[in-house]
Order: structure tokens, then C-alpha cells, then sequence
């Protein structure tokens, strides 16, 4: 498997490892879902990029339907996969780093997290914007005027930030992460080889 980031590839392959470890799997996850994560942003994005730009007949009442419930799920999804770092694949980084003389990656940690954070806030303004908008366009049987429009347009801007700001966090995460997956799986290989 073939980690892709700006500035490396990292190739990580179970059956190319003296020993494969739960190290490396836990790697391989991490790319996984980070593709996906990815996938969603982009998807999200285009579809609240289509949404802004509606001209506010019935169909933008439905896409705004369908783009909130869209960004609940991937924030679903989002929350386990920040679960499952934070529980499992950050504290292996954090305890082989603190055995060696190296600085410590937890500033590096707490800048991605805050990153997260803010993603999470530009989720949470159009999720509050899209509420109170799928309540006035239901009300509404003509045309939205344009105040409405320039509101949906706002909280569709929104949206499209935080899927951009993750998409960001996902690749610098992978930019720091990788590197130093690849050192202890190194590590693992001299170990036991």
C-alpha cells in the first residue's frame, strides 16, 4: 500500500515487513479512512457549492435537506474516527517518541487538533443556518426573497470552508504522521529481522 503525501510516498506493506505488526495495521486504517474522509469533503463540498448557487425552488429546499443530512453523517463519522486516534493510534506515536532523545510530537498534535476544532465550528454555523432556513423556506410557497438567498449562500459558504479546512487537517496530519510511521515500522523491521 502506498502512502501519497506532497512530499513523500510511504509504502506500507504487510507482506514486505519482516514481521507485520498492529502498528502497521493501524497505519494502513488511518489511510483508509482519511481517503474516505477525504472522498466525503469533496462530495459534501460540490454538493453545497450546487446548493448555494439554486435559484430557490422546491429543489433547494430538498438539496438543503439532503446537504445538512449528509454533513450530520460525516461528522458521525468524523467523531469515531477522532475517537479511535486520540484512544488508540496517537498514544503508540506518543509513547515511542517519549523513549527517544527526539522532541516530542504533541505541539504538532495539539496544532492539528485545533485545526479540527475549527472545522468543526464552520460545521456547526451551517448546521444552525441550515435549521433555521429549512424552517423559513417550508413556510415560504413562492420564491425566497433575497435575503433568504444570501443566507443560504452564507451557510453553504460555510459548510464549504470546514470540508476544506479538513481536507487540509487530513493531509498535514498525514504529512507528519506518515514519516514517522515509516521510522518505527523501520524500526520494527531492524527489531526483528
Amino acid at each position: 500500500m502506498m502512502f501519497h503525501t506532497p512530499s513523500k510516498t510511504v509504502k506500507l506493506d504487510p507482506n514486505d515487513s519482516a514481521r507485520p505488526s498492529a502498528f502497521m495495521q493501524l497505519t494502513i486504517r488511518l489511510q483508509t479512512e482519511h481517503e474516505q474522509l477525504k472522498a466525503s469533503c469533496v462530495s459534501l463540498g460540490e454538493l453545497s457549492a450546487r446548493t448555494a448557487a439554486s435559484n430557490g425552488d422546491y429543489g433547494t429546499l430538498r438539496m438543503l435537506k439532503e446537504l445538512r443530512a449528509q454533513a450530520e453523517e460525516l461528522l458521525q463519522v468524523l467523531e469515531c474516527h477522532a475517537k479511535w486516534e486520540d484512544e488508540e493510534l496517537f498514544p503508540v506515536f506518543s509513547r515511542y517518541y517519549k523513549q527517544k532523545d527526539e522532541p516530542t510530537i504533541l505541539p504538532s498534535l495539539w496544532v492539528l487538533e485545533k485545526d479540527h476544532e475549527l472545522a468543526l465550528q464552520f460545521f456547526d454555523s451551517f448546521l444552525q443556518t441550515s435549521r433555521t432556513l429549512i424552517g423559513m423556506l417550508m413556510l415560504d410557497k413562492g420564491r425566497p426573497d433575497l435575503t433568504l438567498m444570501k443566507m443560504l449562500k452564507d451557510g453553504c459558504d460555510q459548510l464549504t470552508q470546514g470540508c476544506l479546512i479538513l481536507t487540509g487537517h487530513f493531509e498535514m496530519e498525514e504529512e507528519l504522521i506518515f514519516p514517522l510511521a515509516e521510522e518505527i515500522l523501520t524500526d520494527l523491521d531492524y527489531l526483528f529481522s
